[in-house]
Parts: structure tokens; C-alpha cells; sequence
């Protein structure tokens, strides 16, 4: 009986061992998405135009998969998104499912590395979150992901996962 309940225990111990260090590694340290600019994932077109400012006009199909597009390259960018280069938000049955914002070249900005320090600081999330991922800085939390590259200007990507592979495969059944 007690080599039994020895094994037993011992069993137990594996399982729970395995999955406690199984699960430490799904989490990603983050509760929700970061938000950018204070453009949050979920937001419908309207509360977006409300962050952003009357500068610049979001006007987005509630129906369907829709890209709003907006460079300063020849302007400047409104208060609301001041330090911004280019920003792309992509809707998808009218919530926003990606923000994507090409940031200014800056000095303090020239790595990946303090890109990234900046982002974390910013948003309020730690940096140890960043996995290097072909070059790339990423934070992927399942159900959304966070990327940081610096190749042409720095750009940072957050994305609503569950919608993206919804729209992938109404793109691939299109």
C-alpha cells in the first residue's frame, strides 16, 4: 500500500509539475492588448475618429474588411498622434482589429532594442515581454500579438488574432 501511494504521489507530482511549467509559458505577462496613441483593439470606427481627432477624417463600411490609411510625410500629424509617420487601423465588421503606426525616425530610437524599451514604457508593460522572432520583436499573448521591427522606420503592430485568421480565411475563401 505505501509503495503504492508513493508512486501515486509521485505521478501526481509529474503531471502537476508539467503542467504548471506548460502553462507559465502560454501567459505572455500581459491582461489585454496595449493600446497606441490611446487607439485600443475593439474600438469601432467612431471611437477611433474620437481619439484621433477631427485632422483626420476616419471614414469606414461597418460591413466587412476595411483599411483606413493616413501618411504625414508632406503634414504634420495632429497632436493626437504626434510623432506618428503613417497609420493604418484595419476594421472588421466595424471593430478595429489592427493598428499599425510607422513612428518618426528619432535619435533615442535607432535600435530595435530602444524601440522596444520605449514601446514597453509607454504602454506600461515590462520589456522582458519582447521575444526576438527573425529580427523582429515580438509579444504574442494567443489571442493577440505585438510586433516591432525597425527596418525603413520603427513600426510597432498590435493585433486582434481570433479576427485576423477570420479574415484571412474569408480572404483565402474570396
Amino acid at each position: 500500500m505505501t509503495a503504492r501511494f508513493v508512486k501515486s504521489l509521485f505521478s501526481f507530482s509529474l503531471i502537476l509539475f508539467f503542467t504548471v511549467g506548460g502553462a507559465a509559458q502560454i501567459g505572455c505577462g500581459l491582461t489585454k492588448a496595449p493600446g497606441l496613441f490611446g487607439l485600443q483593439l475593439g474600438m469601432s470606427p467612431e471611437q477611433a475618429q474620437t481619439i484621433v481627432g477631427r485632422e483626420v477624417k476616419i471614414k469606414i463600411k461597418k460591413k466587412g474588411e476595411r483599411i483606413f490609411f493616413q501618411n504625414f510625410i508632406e503634414k504634420t500629424p495632429p497632436n493626437s498622434l504626434r510623432g506618428a509617420r503613417a497609420l493604418y487601423l484595419r476594421f472588421f465588421d466595424g471593430k478595429l482589429y489592427q493598428i499599425e503606426i510607422f513612428y518618426e525616425d528619432k535619435s533615442e530610437r535607432k535600435t530595435l532594442e530602444d524601440f522596444t524599451a520605449a514601446l514597453s514604457t509607454e504602454s506600461g508593460f515590462s520589456a522582458a515581454a519582447w521575444s526576438d522572432v527573425k529580427g523582429r520583436a515580438v509579444i504574442d499573448c494567443a489571442e493577440f500579438t505585438v510586433v516591432a521591427d525597425n527596418v525603413l522606420n520603427p513600426r510597432v503592430e498590435i493585433t486582434d488574432e481570433n479576427i485576423r485568421k477570420k479574415v484571412e480565411a474569408i480572404r483565402r475563401e474570396n
